[in-house]
């Protein structure tokens, strides 16, 4: 069996996470501002919908788990999914951000309602969900997987800073429509060199195409087995909400607390450019003390960065300060945990014997989009709680407050809790072994072929 990857298929692996981020940083960093400040839904509303509808993802990212392990086509399970979800991902895109101004009040909610389920809880499930899965049926090599998860993520940190510091300038020329149009035809091209790029190796055989039969109660039985589903399933959850709270109220933050909205890119910047840097690193770093130290290490690193940022939250500059500190340790997080999954994987079939790739990956899909969506409504119910309006130049000290908490105490106190979550999540400690197992299961496999 093939397992060399190269660096170009890496590459083009890793492009589709920035396709990815084209509507899933859009929507994060500037929905809320869109339905608040230009469409006139109010904040506790607009939380609302995005918690319900986060919801309903936990429900289709199981059902798309299994769709992708049930799927067996010349080009694989789950890089079809990549293509075939390619395009209702910019058109949902495209459709959120162009709430019809002739809609009432009411109409323009359920616009708003049925327009997010449409693209959280159907394309981009189907998208993203694909998308990571591809991760471990493309390499099978541990250092390979964390290599391609660093180009990944450094491709997705050049499409977040781009975003945060061109969208509200391409707002400002070509109104929130245009924007999504341009945003839309990236993605689309982004996914579609993917799915051109890549190529599935774990599920070619007829081993595997057998194990496309697994009966649906026993691969949910075989999932729950899985000790480390559960621990995943949380830190991608708890880094998620952080992650959402903190680019839903960037934008107001740096409007309403630090007096510039101009700001906004640069505090995306200083986060970024230290996780930027960080990244070609990681497999340095891993290869050397493996992922859960530096997952530790990170986590710790990026709740230390928080305390600047709580003791003068309106001085930019300590500001920066902070968010450069928390970029290094988002880092190794960033790269690291879906990696960490596909390690996963791995301990499923070596422990069981069943090979379950997609419903095992909906535990990064669930706990991205639960945890953002969470993170997220937390941002719009807090706005409304802090008397934020929408309309209002100024707005009263309890909305400023609010902002505060949400950027950073509450992603403060998510990080500590996902340190106490990582520190049961060892699974470094027992890879050699799981690893050297299904070589050898691999082996005796296409010897008896």
């Amino acid at each position: 069996m093939e397992k060399k990857v190269s660096f170009r298929e890496k590459l083009a692996y890793g492009v589709g996470d920035a396709g990815c981020n084209f509507v899933w940083t859009t929507i994060g960093s500037f929905l809320t501002l869109y339905y608040t400040d230009s469409v006139g839904i109010s904040a506790a509303v607009v939380g609302t919908i995005m918690f319900i509808t986060r919801l309903l993802d936990g429900v289709s990212d199981l059902g798309m788990g299994l769709a992708i392990d049930k799927t067996s086509t010349r080009w694989g399970k789950a890089r079809p999914w990549v293509l075939w979800s390619a395009l209702p991902m910019a058109i949902g895109l495209i459709l959120l951000f162009n709430v019809p101004s002739s809609l009432g009040c009411h109409g323009k909610v359920v616009y708003a309602f049925i327009t997010y389920i449409f693209v959280a809880v159907f394309a981009y499930t189907a998208c993203n969900l694909s998308y990571n899965t591809l991760l471990s049926l493309v390499a099978t090599e541990q250092q390979d997987r964390t290599l391609m998860s660093t180009i990944r993520f450094m491709c997705t940190l050049a499409a977040v800073i781009l975003i945060s510091y061109l969208t509200m300038g391409i707002v400002e020329k070509v109104g929130w429509s245009g924007m999504s149009l341009i945003y839309g035809a990236l993605t689309l091209i982004l996914l579609l060199i993917t799915f051109l790029g890549t190529k599935e190796r774990v599920s070619v055989g007829v081993e595997n195409k057998t194990k496309n039969n697994l009966p649906v109660g026993k691969a949910f039985i075989m999932l729950f087995r899985n000790k480390y589903f559960y621990m995943v399933v949380a830190l991608f959850l708890l880094t998620y909400a952080a992650m959402g709270a903190t680019q839903g109220i960037g934008i107001y933050y740096a409007r309403d607390v630090l007096g510039n909205t101009g700001l906004f890119g640069t505090l995306t910047l200083a986060g970024l450019v230290p996780t930027f840097l960080i990244l070609p690193i990681f497999p340095v770093l891993t290869k050397k003390w493996g992922k859960w130290k530096v997952l530790m290490i990170g986590l710790v690193i990026q709740v230390i960065g928080f305390i600047p940022m709580f003791l003068f939250p309106t001085n930019s500059t300590i500001v920066i300060l902070g968010l450069i500190v928390k970029g290094l340790g988002t880092g190794p997080l960033a790269a690291g945990l879906f990696a960490m999954v596909a390690d996963v994987v791995d301990y499923g079939e070596w422990k069981t014997g069943e090979r379950i790739d997609g419903l095992t990956y909906s535990a990064t899909s669930f706990g991205m989009k639960v945890g953002t969506g969470l993170g997220t409504a937390i941002v719009g119910w807090s706005l409304a709680i802090g008397h934020y309006d929408g309309a209002a130049a100024v707005q009263p000290a309890s909305a400023i407050a609010a902002m505060k908490i949400l950027y950073y105490v509450i992603p403060a106190i998510l990080g500590i809790l996902s340190l106490i979550v990582l520190y049961f999540t060892n699974i470094d400690k027992i890879y050699p072994k799981i690893r050297k197992d299904l070589d050898l299961k691999a082996k005796a496999s296409n010897t008896v072929k």
